[in-house]
């Protein structure tokens, strides 16, 4: 099947443009390095590799350097793309999505034009602008390797997506950049939004650049019209914050059977499995049980005192409603659960609260989510679970749900994204707007 790019009229407005990065993104192996340590006639380049991974040169200074090293005809690149690059099998589908939607797609790759080239017209590809590196092969098999969007001022990347990105500001109302590496952290800062795969959603989550993380092309359609019509919502550290109440009746249960204290932040990273599989871990077998019975006889005491609602949450659980269906789902036992809902009057909007105890396993397990979706009637693909801890995204994975992960005082954004959350927010605040279709 053949797919062609219909390229749209310029100026015309509420015009959308998604820049694609090539290697790693498009094609799903990264062929520059491959393609340079087989085509090469010396050890030399990987003095020159070394040299850009210490910073002394761009990706630019690499390929002049490699160049002159290189033997290549061009029957060895056809071959060397047949075996060694793999398009993404949910690309050309994409193609025709966006095309369909008057949506344009360029190539932007600090990789090599021949290559890119050579790929599409293997999968009847057609009609692509493409950004990158120009690969000159002559009949002897010389190599030449030009930048024709090399940026000076940076000096890093043989072609600035940057640049090209700024360049299409003008005919474009919104653009999107789909990625996965070190060359499209610089154009991430400034697009509209940033469909990630892999390093560059780590990335992103660590400098707070807005970021969906994507498997592949097959996702992008829906991902970018999704319409959520469910959350649900983890309690402690998402909601409410109760780290230090939680903290202060688990050391008076330590310091009553003799144990040493431990400090909120290691409490907090054990806390949000349930109750009894934290004594478990921390107890001998013997004292599991008095330990649950004084850590519940001192939290009931304190719990409501000391518990504040997360800054922010309540203004964003109005944003919400009306909006969509709200739950809550958690590991705290489920009677707390509730309790502090009606205490900080947010249980009447909630769908269902469900905790520990209530009859279902304990986060990671699936069970309480596929009870909140059965009750409710919500369906997964539009449904997603906001949580603050690695615990919360690995039990919306179980659950087939995406999560939202939401940075905190003990975990940071990067150690979230690890855990490959769709998205990392900041601030519970951020959520609203998170949940709006992208386009």
């Amino acid at each position: 099947m053949t797919t062609t790019h219909k390229e749209q009229p310029a100026n015309t407005t509420g015009r959308v443009l998604i820049l694609c990065d090539f290697d790693g993104t498009v094609s799903t192996k990264d062929t520059v390095s491959h393609l340079i340590g087989k085509h090469i006639t010396s050890p030399e380049w990987r003095f020159h590799v070394k040299r850009y991974f210490r910073d002394e040169i761009g990706s630019k200074g690499v390929y002049e350097a490699v160049a002159p090293h290189m033997r290549m005809t061009r029957g060895d690149l056809e071959d060397f793309v047949r075996k060694h690059a793999a398009l993404d099998s949910g690309f050309p589908g994409f193609l025709e999505w966006a095309d369909s939607r008057g949506i344009d797609v360029k190539i932007v790759s600090d990789g090599f034009d021949a290559t890119i080239a050579t790929l599409f017209r293997n999968h009847g590809i057609n009609g692509l602008e493409i950004f990158a590196n120009t690969l000159i092969l002559d009949e002897t098999g010389q190599v030449t390797i030009r930048s024709p969007h090399y940026n000076p001022d940076c000096g890093i990347c043989g072609t600035c997506k940057v640049a090209i990105l700024r360049k299409c500001r003008a005919d474009y109302d919104r653009i999107i950049l789909i990625g996965d590496g070190e060359s499209d952290r610089h154009a991430a800062k400034e697009a509209d939004m940033v469909l990630a795969l892999h390093d560059l959603f780590v990335h992103c989550a660590g400098q707070g650049i807005p970021a969906v993380r994507i498997e592949g092309f097959r996702e992008v359609p829906g991902l970018l019209t999704r319409r959520i019509r469910a959350v649900t919502f983890d309690m402690d550290g998402t909601l409410v914050d109760s780290l230090d109440s939680i903290a202060e009746a688990f050391n008076h249960m330590f310091a009553r059977l003799g144990y040493p204290l431990m400090t909120v932040e290691e409490v907090v990273r054990h806390t949000s499995i349930s109750l009894q599989d934290f004594v478990k871990s921390f107890l001998k077998p013997e004292e599991t049980e008095i330990g649950i019975k004084i850590f519940r006889e001192y939290y009931d005491k304190i719990f409501r005192e000391k518990t504040k609602m997360i800054p922010g949450a309540m203004e964003t659980l109005n944003a919400l409603d009306g909006n969509m269906l709200q739950g809550i789902v958690t590991n705290k036992r489920g009677k707390y659960a509730r309790r502090l809902a009606e205490h900080f009057g947010i249980a009447n909007r909630m769908a269902r609260i469900i905790g520990a105890e209530d009859g279902f396993k304990a986060k990671p397990a699936p069970d309480m989510f596929h009870e909140f979706m059965r009750s409710t009637g919500a369906a997964s693909q539009d449904t997603i679970y906001v949580g603050d801890s690695p615990i919360d995204i690995q039990a919306a994975h179980n659950a087939g749900l995406d999560a939202f992960g939401i940075i905190n005082p003990i975990f940071s954004g990067e150690e979230l994204a690890l855990h490959r959350p769709r998205r990392i927010l900041g601030h519970i605040t951020e959520l609203p707007a998170a949940l709006e279709p992208i386009l």
